[in-house]
């Protein structure tokens, strides 16, 4: 290849020209544009372009590298341009474009996914493109996937509403279900945020792929679904692909819900026709919707699925197990309404003669234990308790906000619902210890408030445990904003932004200030060793300033600061303070 010392530059006319197809470079920001445009009007093309000339073609060039400085010079009215002239093969070409291209920072993503495209659909291979471009395989197979991304997720992950990362949980779905997790992933949540990356990958998992080894068909079956295979060797099998789903745990997870549900539907009419010939009953339709009413509950119409647990039986086996092959050949088919699988199901009548026959005594049948009737009864009566409960006390609600006692109910409740390292830094906060304490003595701290008849210190507590939750940056979430924190600190007339600033001011990194070094004698006599052991118990003053009641003091800065006693929820600054749009749902 001629190097550009070894290249003579050439003055081309502009006409004569080509943009390259293969260049991956395809978006050119028009605020960029325009000031290398401005530049060019006023100094010319300062850097000379490359070209080829173009196969075939005698007279035209190809443009290989420059196609920024091509456009300015266009649009600055120039008729021709400096250049470099080589004859390049078509290897050579892609390798200055896409090998050397991709080493610009501004480069995206995208464009880089594009161009490694190039280069693997002339037959370079992972192992090959990731040693060109000094990457490891993973990053390249990524890259790479981007490309199938389709036309509105590509628009989205170029006008930052995806970064690479989650651009990426959705490229690795099927193409017709890109937009609908794209419009999950980047739709804000109540905080005003899209997911997180972890969010999105647990969201993806949990919605759209589907457990292999759970499958209601044989996966090994590659003549289920002809054209799709049989699953163990599919490239969209999780474990086929680990340089793609290093998030997902399992490798039998499939990642196609459409070609999944074919071969779900054709196992269910394999199985359907097979019961028919064998007459044996076959529930669908309407009748399946009216025996399986609620996917997870139990049937009804008398109806057990095979596969429930016995309780009746010691070993406490699946009536499957129990009955043996024989005995299932007798049972009915339920093609569910939920999921359209094919279940085995009998009538209880049925399935006790079934039992007895195996020496089990049937008391009851169905998914519960015959226990589960009676808590079942239990639980309707202490639900309906509840529930008047709660109606009474709501109907006498104290018109005038909440009391002292309701104050004490809502700490404790609140306290129960703290993460065990939130119940600490309160513990820490008011002098009961470094470690969290039970949820009964922190309402026996809660009753000294109150028996002190101490409102204020009460109420400070119930806001400290609502705050305290954000008084600490999760290290999963250090970007996500206090807002609660934020909104409450508004109200009280306190700044935000410039406790953030002095706090970072006073954070910032000083350099140390030279001081000359004293010299000492060399015949001076060192410090005896105990002299500093000496001092040290002047520092252990602590006791004696923990003895100092957290309330009294409490009281003390609520005198000198002398806040309102009351907000007013209804004020400008409260309304403007509060994080939560109007009519919206935390």
């Amino acid at each position: 290849m001629q190097t550009t010392e070894q290249a003579s530059v050439d003055i081309l006319p502009l006409g004569s020209i080509r943009p390259s197809p293969t260049n991956p470079r395809k978006r050119f920001p028009q605020a960029q544009q325009d000031e290398l445009i401005a530049s060019v009007r006023k100094h010319g093309v300062l850097q000379p372009m490359l070209v080829r000339p173009w196969p075939d073609e005698p007279g035209i060039f190809e443009l290989i590298a420059g196609e920024r400085r091509y456009r300015a010079a266009t649009a600055a009215g120039l008729v021709d341009a400096p250049v470099l002239v080589r004859d390049l093969t078509d290897d050579e070409v892609l390798h200055i474009q896409i090998v050397e291209n991709l080493q610009r920072k501004d480069l995206h993503p995208l464009e880089e996914a594009d161009g490694y495209k190039v280069l693997s659909d002339r037959g370079h291979t992972l192992e090959q493109i990731a040693d060109e471009v000094s990457q490891t395989k993973t990053y390249v197979a990524q890259r790479l996937k981007l490309c199938a991304l389709n036309t509105s997720t590509r628009k989205l992950f170029f006008d930052e509403k995806l970064n690479a990362k989650t651009a990426l949980i959705i490229a690795r779905m099927p193409t017709d279900l890109q937009d609908k997790v794209a419009k999950d992933v980047t739709t804000p949540r109540w905080t005003g945020e899209p997911m997180s990356l972890r969010e999105a990958s647990d969201h993806v998992q949990n919605n759209y792929m589907l457990r292999l080894d759970e499958a209601p068909f044989k996966t090994s079956d590659a003549q289920l679904v002809p054209a799709a295979g049989a699953c163990g060797p599919c490239p969209k099998r999780t474990g086929n692909q680990s340089d793609l789903f290093g998030d997902v745990k399992s490798k039998e997870v499939c990642t196609d819900p459409a070609c999944y549900a074919k071969k779900r539907d054709a196992a269910a009419a394999q199985k359907r026709a097979e019961a028919e010939a064998s007459g044996r009953k076959v529930i669908s339709g309407k009748d399946a919707k009216a025996t399986q009413p609620h996917e997870y509950g139990s049937l009804v119409g008398g109806w057990v699925k095979l596969d429930e647990r016995c309780y009746d039986d010691p070993k406490q086996r699946t009536y499957r197990q129990i009955i043996g092959a024989k005995g299932v050949k007798s049972a009915a088919l339920l093609q569910s309404p939920h999921g359209g699988e094919m279940l085995e199901v009998m009538q209880k009548a049925d399935l006790k003669k079934a039992l007895a026959d195996k020496g089990i005594e049937a008391r009851s049948t169905g998914s519960s234990n015959p226990s589960q009737s009676a808590d079942n009864a239990k639980k309707k009566i202490a639900d309906a308790y509840r529930g008047e409960l709660f109606r009474q006390i709501r109907a006498k609600h104290v018109e005038t906000g909440l009391d002292d006692f309701d104050l004490k109910i809502v700490a404790v409740t609140f306290y129960r619902r703290l993460w065990n390292e939130n119940q600490k830094r309160i513990c820490k906060l008011y002098d009961w210890g470094n470690k969290a304490i039970s949820d009964s003595d922190f309402a026996k701290k809660v009753d000294a408030f109150y028996e002190d008849d101490d409102s204020v210190s009460l109420a400070r507590l119930v806001m400290d445990l609502a705050l305290i939750g954000e008084s600490v940056a999760e290290s999963y979430a250090v970007n996500a904003k206090p807002e609660l924190l934020e909104a409450t600190a508004r109200v009280r007339r306190i700044d935000p932004g410039v406790v953030r600033k002095q706090i970072e001011g006073d954070m910032k990194p000083k350099r140390p200030t030279p001081t000359p070094a004293k010299k000492t004698p060399a015949s001076a006599p060192k410090p005896p060793a105990k002299a500093a052991a000496k001092k040290t118990p002047a520092a252990k003053k602590v006791p004696a300033a923990k003895k100092v009641a957290a309330k009294p003091a409490a009281k003390k800065a609520v005198a000198a600061d002398k806040p309102p006693a009351r907000f007013d929820i209804n004020s400008d600054a409260a309304k403007a303070a509060w994080p939560f749009p109007s009519g919206s749902r935390p």
